[in-house]
């Protein structure tokens, strides 16, 4: 597994996620898209900004239903990384629910694929991720082995611009993509910034989404990690950098992006932070610029003394270990923690500290 950098895992808590989302149970294997050389880096440009949304979703998949229902929303496109990355926040308003969405897209420089994930309030980011690229006439295809209520099923992803707006289609292939049922649309009609859309709400106060709000705004990052953990090494290495995080779903959410040097490399990384008030509880998720978005949260809360604690499971050099985050806002200054165990947690080596002030020592 990852060594270089905070390792965001999933607990259990994921069973009743994919559960939850009724739609779909990701397949494990990776869709074997199509090479290309195409520097794709700026295919997303057309999406950035603000929009008004109009989605069409067919009422029953693949049993030959023509009845489709309509739902409205809204939509920011942010551009992270130069803009080989962005996020998505928006909502839709459908005649039975209402739903808070999310997508990362980020672009791999080695592979000239992007990778698209997708994620509501409610399941937090849901695989499969879908995976693919724009062709010269500015039409990108992305596609996932997926399931539909326990069929096996291809999924496409088709992006595309129609009259100088975004149009978006989902369809599903049961039969290795020979033929494809369209049963997802939306068209974008770009607004003013300052419209009325779910990037300018507000959340309701003391449901515990701004159990976060701490560590919005610019930062100066001081790292430290153990060179070599759980082998009784006292060999750290620092690092410095900067951050910034930023809310989206009315501060129900957070994106911190980050520019990391290291002395043995320099990285670009991004966490995803998503709070479910059903539940109480956050989800973790990190990317990076070069292994993209891992798809399995760290899941915690913060304690009455103002520290949060995210744990799960995962596996280091072979070795089943538990993960602890820790965060800690330290009075305007946050401290951070990782550890890992060996014993399900009665013993803990911290690994990874990080330290944030502010630039110039603003508070």
């Amino acid at each position: 597994m990852r060594s270089f950098r905070p390792i965001l895992v999933g607990l259990a808590a994921l069973a009743v996620l994919t559960a939850a989302a009724a739609a779909s149970a990701p397949v494990s294997a990776p869709y074997p898209v199509a090479p290309t050389t195409r520097d794709g880096r700026n295919d997303f440009n057309f999406e950035f900004g603000t929009w008004r949304t109009h989605y069409r979703l067919l009422e029953d998949r693949l049993v030959g239903s023509h009845q489709w229902y309509d739902c409205y929303g809204t939509s920011v496109i942010r551009p992270l990384w130069g803009g080989s990355a962005n996020l998505e926040d928006g909502d839709l308003t459908c005649p039975n629910r209402y739903v808070g969405g999310m997508t990362l897209r980020t672009y791999d420089a080695a592979t000239h694929q992007w990778t698209l994930w997708w994620g509501t309030r409610k399941l937090g980011v849901s695989p499969p991720s879908q995976v693919g690229h724009f062709n010269a006439g500015g039409v990108g295809d992305f596609y996932s082995y997926d399931s539909w209520k326990g069929r096996p099923v291809i999924t496409r992803f088709e992006w595309s611009v129609v009259r100088g707006n975004p149009h978006f289609e989902q369809a599903f292939s049961t039969d290795g993509g020979k033929t494809w049922e369209v049963n997802w649309t939306t068209d974008y009609v770009r607004v003013s910034p300052s419209s009325k859309g779910v990037w300018n709400a507000v959340e309701p106060a003391g449901d515990g989404h701004e159990a976060f709000d701490f560590l919005l705004g610019a930062w100066n990052v001081r790292m430290r990690r153990l060179a070599h953990p759980l082998a009784h090494d006292g060999d750290w290495e620092t690092c410095s950098g900067r951050a910034t995080v930023r809310p989206f779903w009315g501060g129900g959410a957070q994106l911190q992006d980050g520019d990391i040097s290291c002395p043995s490399r320099r990285f670009r990384a991004l966490s995803l932070r998503l709070y479910d008030p059903a539940t109480r509880r956050w989800k973790l998720y990190f990317a990076s610029q070069k292994n993209g978005l891992d798809p399995n949260p760290q899941i915690g809360t913060f304690g009455a003394n103002g520290t949060g604690e995210f744990f799960g499971p995962d596996t280091y050099e072979g070795r089943a270990i538990l993960v602890r985050y820790r965060w800690t806002p330290s009075g305007g200054a946050p401290h951070f923690e990782q550890a890992f165990s060996l014993d399900a947690g009665k013993t803990w080596e911290t690994n990874w500290i990080a330290d944030f002030t502010r630039p110039g020592g603003a508070r």
